[in-house]
């Protein structure tokens, strides 16, 4: 080989050596992070009020703000089940009972139940928990001036409500105190106790009803409530009917 080519082929080594220590890597930025916008924020329920009006919910049923569900979708479902009941709209009523309660339901419409739901001036709604934790309503009905009530357990399944009348006796208005709600599984509670007490001699009266006997008390010392007029048909007498 030539010293010609011997230089040639020098040179060209020279050249790649100085591209190749002479090139600048290029800087990759990194990728910036994706910003997530916050999901909207849960539509507010509309008030009571609201629904009372869009619903065309007949104004004698009686749910107070505070008293209410935060949910829409509960909130709807009671005040369309009392609507329902104040109307006795069966149709409407049968979608939300369990099939005991519809068989109940059936009897109390035979029995006049549409005449006596229009002597209802309002029903009032409280809303609690019974003390195994289920979502349970009452009723408090307003007839003239007597005070009829009817308690309900309130289970949601999906999007599905389900209404199922606790057994509830008639003229518990009469002796319930402070929280209605609460003081009504007291005294289930009491007449559970009663009635397991082996005591042939005694007498009690419980719920508004009595055994034979000449005792005026009950056995918690809670006064024997006056005889009160007979309840209305969808009040206590609404499915579940009276305690054993």
């Amino acid at each position: 080989m030539n010293l010609r080519k011997i230089t040639i082929i020098a040179m060209l080594l020279i050249g790649f050596s100085t591209l190749g220590n002479g090139c600048t890597e290029e800087v990759v930025e990194p990728p910036k992070p994706v910003v997530k916008a916050p999901p909207p924020p849960k539509p507010k329920a509309k008030t009571i009020e609201v629904l009372m009006n869009k619903l065309s919910i007949d104004p004698r049923v009686k749910l107070e703000e505070e008293e209410a569900p935060k949910d829409e979708p509960s909130r709807i479902a009671i005040l369309e089940f009392f609507n329902a009941m104040l109307n006795v709209d069966t149709v409407s009523l049968k979608k939300v009972l369990p099939e005991m309660d519809q068989i109940s339901l059936d009897e109390m419409v035979k029995n006049g139940l549409a005449s006596q739901m229009d002597d209802v001036s309002n029903v009032a709604i409280q809303i609690g928990s019974s003390p195994d934790g289920r979502q349970c309503l009452m009723g408090v009905y307003e007839i003239g001036m007597d005070y009829q009530v009817q308690v309900w357990y309130l289970t949601k399944s999906g999007g599905a409500f389900t209404f199922a009348a606790a057994q509830t006796p008639p003229n518990l208005a009469n002796i319930l105190r402070g929280d209605w709600l609460t003081n009504f599984f007291e005294l289930q509670e009491e007449m559970i106790e009663i009635a397991n007490q082996p005591d042939d001699d005694s007498s009690y009266t419980i719920f508004g009803g009595s055994t034979s006997g000449s005792s005026e008390s009950t056995g918690s010392g809670r006064p024997r409530p006056g005889p009160g007029p007979n309840p209305s048909p969808g009040a206590p007498t609404a499915p579940g009917g009276p305690l054993d």
